[in-house]
């Protein structure tokens, strides 16, 4: 293998892809980058156990990429980065005998040791007849909006991925931790049919990848695995195994009150709440409905304080006497995913999950379960 390249734009795409290496892997080809020289130009995989990043360079792009000769090795990512980025101007790399790494740039010459590429972690393969295509910027909302409401702990494996359904005419997305629920759907028109459960640390790979892309994304979906894909980059990630919860069961279909109001003002007036919740177990903060249409917000903790403030409801329908204690965290972040100025909360009671809304739309919710006072 033997290729030159332009530095500076060499070293911006290895150390974004050396982000994605896992720093706790034991193994020393999952700390490495794959790198293949070939006639259409450079392709880089970096590997995590659960997912692989591909980038590709063209041989026609304007980084002054040339390829002298065809092959392919595993360069350690923390060396060969940090090499780079101290090497001016264009850089030459070749491949000897034994894996060994030539990289020279002017008078300076380096000499360092790479791994065999019969030991990487091999791409899955996959069906690229099939896909959805879907601008990034959606995308990236949709799982915005819900991946921070899947569960942390490992005790049902299920429930730390985040559920993606294609259906005929729209794609859902959700993720909960059996005490909340954040679900968003985008209508698309969809040729491919199916739920996968996608692990935590994919979704922030996406978003973290995708998240300056002006490009299309094409999704693509096999038994085991889900790929995000645009004309340079590719981000192949592996899929939870398990039965995701029949979310449509949890969700309730009638309420006893409903309330809209204004979702700035109930931010801030549930932030400043939490100041004290953050000393109770379940960070509670208790919602109260009182005369004249208005809310009460109300926190309190038995070593430091108390605070309370009342805040005007915009609209209100059903059973006007209600109390109910709920997380602050999951109320915060809740609020925080929902762009518009009204937010709709719909109660059924001080002991069941309140359904909240943007006031504009069917297509975003989260449900939240009460926690006792």
């Amino acid at each position: 293998m033997k290729f030159s390249i332009d530095n500076s734009y060499f070293y911006s795409v290895i150390s974004e892809l050396s982000r994605s290496v896992s720093a706790n892997s034991d193994s020393h080809m999952l700390n490495g980058i794959k790198i293949t020289a070939h006639p259409e130009g450079l392709t880089l995989v970096v590997s995590n156990r659960d997912f692989f990043v591909e980038k590709t360079i063209p041989n026609n792009s304007d980084e002054k990429l040339l390829i002298y000769e065809s092959g392919s090795v595993v360069a350690p990512a923390k060396y060969f980065v940090e090499l780079v980025k101290k090497l001016p101007e264009e850089i030459m790399i070749e491949v000897h005998e034994n894996n060994k790494l030539s990289i020279r740039s002017k008078e300076i010459n380096v000499n360092l040791s790479g791994f065999d590429c019969e030991e990487y972690p091999v791409l899955p393969l996959m069906n690229f007849r099939d896909y959805i295509h879907m601008q990034a910027e959606p995308l990236l909302e949709m799982v915005r909006q819900t991946a921070f409401a899947a569960s942390v702990s490992d005790a049902r494996p299920v429930l730390t991925g985040i559920l993606i359904s294609f259906q005929k005419n729209k794609v859902t997305c959700a993720a909960t931790n059996s005490h909340r629920l954040a679900l968003r759907e985008i209508n698309i028109e969809a040729v491919i049919e199916g739920s996968f459960i996608v692990p935590q640390s994919s979704i922030k790979e996406l978003i973290r990848l995708f998240s300056n892309s002006q490009e299309a994304i094409s999704i693509y979906v096999s038994e085991n695995y889900l790929v995000f894909k645009t004309f340079k980059l590719s981000l192949y990630t592996r899929l939870i195994e398990g039965n995701y919860p029949n979310l449509s069961s949890l969700i309730p279909s009638d309420s006893k009150t409903v309330v809209t109001i204004s979702k700035s003002n109930l931010l801030k007036g549930i932030d400043r709440a939490s100041l004290f919740a953050r000393n109770s177990r379940n960070n509670n903060v208790k919602l109260e409905l009182i005369s004249h249409n208005r809310l009460r917000i109300s926190s309190h903790s038995s070593d430091f304080g108390k605070i309370e403030e009342i805040q005007q409801i915009v609209n209100i329908h059903g059973n006007q006497d209600l109390s109910i204690c709920l997380n602050s965290t999951f109320l915060l972040e809740a609020l925080k995913s929902i762009a518009d100025k009204e937010v709709t909360l719909s109660f059924s009671g001080s002991m069941r999950p309140v359904l909240i809304k943007p006031n504009s739309s069917n297509h975003h919710l989260h449900l939240i379960s009460p926690v006792r006072g």
